[in-house]
């Protein structure tokens, strides 16, 4: 005949000592996983913005005429807007402002569709090239559009994003093929492109 035990079940101390396990391996899980979040947010506003310039792009020889991305400071923060060069002279603030240049897309916040990500940059961060670090997050010149040709060409440039826990992300175009690049900061490796 078989022994069966009538004292099956656990312990005090051995439900504690699970209970500990469990807080532990929590308190090392949680702030991974909100870095993850936060540097995630960061990579899909960069590919935002990347389909933001591929729409400018495809849109400027579609419809023979220039098509830009177009950043404003306003109010504290960065906005972007794809804009038409509705007069035919080449996109203009001054045509934008006069509403020749319509503007189909946007504005948009970055900071509004991807929680803590703003258009911002590391002063101090040498950019993709090797140029020395600039506060400057948007550089597409003095005018901060980046205007695509019918023929596709474009104006060189980059913007620069970063999360609220420091994830930098730089989207970087090419002015002659009009490449677009992806990249992310990686404090040891420098640059990378994602």
């Amino acid at each position: 005949m078989p022994k069966y035990r009538s004292d099956v079940g656990a312990t005090v101390i051995e439900l504690l000592i699970a209970m500990t396990v469990v807080v532990t391996l929590g308190a090392i899980s949680v702030p991974r996983a909100a870095s993850v979040v936060d540097a995630g947010r960061a990579r899909q506003a960069a590919v935002f913005l990347g389909s933001r310039f591929r729409l400018a792009r495809q849109q400027a020889v579609t419809f023979g005429a220039n098509v830009g991305v177009v950043f404003d400071y306003a109010g504290g923060r960065w906005l972007v807007r794809v804009c038409h060069d509705g007069s035919r002279n080449g996109l203009r603030r001054a045509d934008i402002q006069s509403g020749s240049d319509p503007c189909p897309d946007g504005p948009h916040s970055l900071g509004d569709l991807f929680p803590g990500v703003e258009i911002a940059v590391d002063p101090q961060l040498r950019g993709p090239a090797g140029e020395p670090g600039s506060p400057d997050p948007v550089r597409f010149g003095s005018s901060d559009i980046a205007s695509f040709s019918p023929v596709g060409t474009c104006t060189a440039g980059s913007i620069f994003l970063r999360s609220r826990g420091g994830a930098q992300y730089a989207v970087r175009i090419a002015g002659v093929t009009g490449r677009l690049r992806v990249l992310w900061h990686e404090a040891i490796a420098g640059w990378r492109e994602r």
